[in-house]
């Protein structure tokens, strides 16, 4: 046994009592950032789009590109 797996098993045993709040659990909002700086509300990039996605066509490229851009502002809760 790796000797970091017995100190994560001490650990683990022995402050399992204290409470636990992890100060990295925020809320997507709290984390988003500041719409100057968001890329997802940028305007299509066409060659990035093409570099994506190059075994489509340039129209299916952008199109699944910008599926991408809403999936991920969805999954971030950032709203459209």
């Amino acid at each position: 046994m790796h000797p970091l797996e017995t100190f994560d098993r001490w650990r683990r045993r022995w402050l399992a009592w204290l409470p636990r709040r992890t100060p990295w659990e925020r809320a997507a909002k709290d984390l988003a950032p500041e719409k100057l700086n968001d890329w997802l509300l940028e305007p299509l990039d066409h060659q990035e789009a093409s570099a994506l996605f190059p075994h489509l066509n340039k129209e299916s490229a952008i199109i699944q590109y910008q599926k991408m851009r809403l999936q991920i502002r969805e999954q971030s809760n950032r709203g459209y």
